[in-house]
């Protein structure tokens, strides 16, 4: 057929060309207005992450002024209690991906990114990559740290006195019955597995043998293996006197219960917990994702959740008050802290989650 505008055979080519350019343009048109205006980005996108005061905090810091920045983005928000029960929720969607991204503790997105659950971040596209420390960066470009926290001795300031300065303390026998340890999957009871193991003069790399034995004699003063409603709880209400918890948390509930629960980093050191935010592999809204990971990493995203809840930024542009500084877990080098090697961790949890319960809890 002929094109009438231009009349005659072989005009249809150029009409065709005019009319692919114009919609080209008007794409890089569209294009443009989303870079320089970020409320006309659309789409939602799918989170799973922790629940409780976390939530509350990340939604009231991170999440509510996203949607004003981008109010035609929508979240859909799913909380689980730990990491470990995000991991089981993302390997059941694994055939079909119901979530976009997953923040969780790094030794279990380091079994995600093994299992092929996660993809790797395009500094492209997540432009903020840029300003996270290197020491907070994947090695393999797959989601970096978000925030970074310690665990820490937590205790009823009015029963444990002089404030503890030990691990020791949770086995003293004046304390029998008053003390709550999460076991594993919980990063707590791995944690505490590695804590000990050090404590030990042991390398929990090669073997927990010794760091078993002493465990064991923990369990029979140990009131509850999954505090209810949770650690903190179980120490403001009276039913624990001791336990382990993270550093943010910790602070937060310190200002809750006006002081009767404190936070204490002992002498022999602990272990960093550290968050990643990771875009799921075949993720069903990954630019929307993106936008979200990109903000996340953002210093305005990562000092609001300071101030809220007490964790570490990861990203050098961050501004914190010096109340915020003073609580939120030093990334310098001087908090003394036990290495974590989070590939093997991932590689064993499994195995020490099955030690805990086959002797540890069993020794209760």
């Amino acid at each position: 057929s002929r094109c009438r505008r231009h009349g005659g055979q072989g005009r249809i080519g150029r009409c065709g060309r005019v009319q692919r350019l114009r919609h080209r343009c008007r794409d890089l048109l569209a294009d443009a207005e989303a870079d320089t205006d970020p409320g006309a980005e659309s789409g939602e996108v799918n989170i799973i992450a922790y629940a409780g005061v976390w939530q509350e905090q990340y939604e009231a810091a991170v999440l509510t002024p996203f949607k004003a920045k981008y109010p035609k983005i929508k979240i859909n928000y799913v909380s689980k209690r730990s990491s470990a029960e995000m991991l089981s929720t993302l390997q059941g969607q694994k055939a079909a991906p119901a979530t976009d991204v997953s923040i969780m503790d790094i030794s279990v997105s380091e079994s995600g990114n093994t299992q092929g659950l996660f993809d790797k971040v395009d500094a492209a596209k997540v432009a903020n990559l840029a300003n996270v420390d290197k020491q907070f960066l994947n090695k393999d470009g797959y989601g970096p740290a978000v925030m970074v926290d310690a665990i820490g001795l937590i205790y009823d300031s009015t029963v444990v006195t002089p404030a503890p300065t030990s691990w020791n303390v949770l086995w003293d026998k004046q304390y029998a019955g008053k003390v709550n340890v999460v076991a594993p999957p919980s990063l707590l009871g791995i944690s505490l597995t590695a804590i000990t193991a050090t404590m030990q003069g042991e390398d929990y790399t090669k073997s927990i043998d010794k760091a078993t034995v002493r465990l064991k004699e923990l369990a029979p003063s140990i009131a509850s293996f999954a505090p209810n409603p949770d650690e903190y709880q179980s120490i403001i209400t009276g039913q624990t006197a001791l336990g382990l918890g993270q550093n943010g948390r910790g602070q937060f509930y310190s200002d809750q219960s006006q002081g009767k629960m404190k936070v204490a980093f002992p002498s022999e050191g602990t272990v960093y917990q550290t968050n990643t935010v990771n875009l799921v592999k075949g993720a069903p809204n990954a630019a929307a994702a993106q936008t979200f990971i990109n903000y996340a990493l953002s210093g305005e995203a990562q000092s609001a959740f300071a101030a809220k809840l007490f964790y570490a930024p990861t990203v050098t542009n961050a501004t914190l008050s010096a109340e915020v500084k003073k609580r939120v877990v030093p990334t310098d080098g001087s908090l003394k802290i036990i290495p974590l090697d989070v590939a093997f961790l991932a590689a064993n949890r499994d195995k020490w989650t099955d030690v805990w319960k086959r002797e540890i809890i069993a020794a209760k």
